[in-house]
């Protein structure tokens, strides 16, 4: 019975040519390129462990982001496989180089996203096919020999740098087991364990239910393929949600309502990158879950004739927050809950004939310390914030 390994080479590259007006992505390579790639990384690995020479090999003329190789159901790996399946292998070891026609490969799951912004880690992905005893021997090898003498070879490393048209700072084979472990002390080293609990569970696609609560309070709820989690507005926030206990004066709500928007939208960046789905829900509405881009929240407070239009709360990095519309003396919150939220909020003011109102940039998120509610930013006056 056959069976698959995965594994990789971890590319350490220098972003800077990645940026800027000038920025280039790593090449896809040509038939004959894949070819020499396979070729290449086979021989390494043979130095590495003799027995490898028996395995078929298969690897795609690209580089990916870690980002789009730990996704759920590790559509990637998963494609190798399929390509080193349909091609048939023999008794013969066969090395397999999967390449681009007309700029783009084939396999959808082998294109590299071109929306994913390329960071330090370039990834390689790899797999190596063979009789079951084989593969088990292989895995075992691969976890101690990657982990003391995997850097790739010079001559490897500089074709490597040639033919992506990338620098390398350093290059080394690793197992999935390997990367997953890395990214998993990257989030713990910022906070953010909790987060890769949930990544966890999407990429192996674990049955049973989770309940994760971040260091921030946040409550995130694995089930059924999605992530879910509840969507705390300001208002509610402060008065019965996170912020019910701190100090209204001076500004505090609107930083500690910002630390909940950052670790929120932390939380979402990284979910999406990683194609995992997740939904939100009102707490007053348990299992009501939010649709659409942006959500619209009505308050309760009434507005004088002498406020702005139209508000944009804001903070620091994080931009706009929330915009507070008054149309007929009430007040609208709208807000985005995914980045093209934004641009819908604004369609959606233009399409209320309100455009033209007056719109205010406070620069911070504007409430009132009594009531612990968003207000809009007065047209005369001092605004207690």
């Amino acid at each position: 019975m056959s069976a698959h390994r995965r594994f990789m080479i971890a590319i350490e590259t220098d972003p800077t040519r990645h940026h800027g007006d000038n920025a280039q992505r790593p090449h896809l390579l040509s038939a004959s390129d894949a070819e020499q790639l396979v070729a290449h990384t086979a021989t390494d690995l043979a130095a590495l462990m003799p027995d490898f020479v028996q395995g078929h090999l298969v690897a795609a003329g690209a580089l990916f982001d870690q980002t789009q190789v730990l996704r759920p159901g590790y559509p990637v790996f998963s494609a190798l496989e399929a390509a080193l399946t349909q091609s048939n292998p023999g008794t013969r070891p066969q090395r397999l180089g999967i390449a681009a026609r007309d700029e783009a490969m084939d396999d959808p799951n082998l294109q590299p996203s071109g929306t994913i912004p390329l960071g330090l880690l370039q990834i390689l992905p790899m797999v190596v096919s063979g009789p079951q005893d084989l593969m088990t021997e292989l895995g075992d090898a691969m976890e101690h020999q990657f982990l003391e003498a995997g850097q790739v070879s010079a001559h490897t490393a500089r074709w490597l740098e040639s033919v992506f048209g990338i620098k390398i700072n350093h290059a080394r084979f690793m197992t999935l087991m390997d990367l997953n472990a890395m990214f998993r002390l990257q989030l713990e080293h910022f906070g953010f364990l909790g987060l890769w609990q949930l990544l966890d569970a999407a990429l192996n696609e674990l049955q049973e239910p989770l309940k994760v609560r971040l260091d921030s309070g946040q409550v995130y709820r694995w089930h059924e393929g999605i992530v879910r989690s509840t969507y705390e507005t300001f208002d509610y926030w402060s008065v019965q949600g996170g912020g019910m206990d701190m100090d209204s004066y001076r500004g505090k709500l609107a930083g500690g309502y910002a630390d909940w928007t950052r670790v929120q939208r932390q939380v979402l960046t990284t979910l999406n990158a990683h194609d995992v789905a997740i939904q939100f829900e009102l707490p007053e509405e348990p299992g009501k879950l939010l649709r659409g881009t942006f959500f619209t929240e009505i308050s309760a407070r009434q507005s004088g004739s002498r406020s702005a239009g139209v508000t944009e709360h804001s903070f620091a990095e994080l931009g706009t927050i929330c915009i507070s519309v008054i149309s007929n003396g009430t007040q609208e919150n709208y807000y985005p809950l995914e980045p093209q939220g934004l641009n819908d909020i604004q369609e959606e003011i233009r399409k209320k004939g309100l455009a033209g109102r007056t719109v205010a940039y406070p620069g911070t998120i504007l409430y009132d310390e009594s009531s612990r509610v968003l207000i809009p930013e007065p047209i005369s006056g001092k605004v207690r914030h």
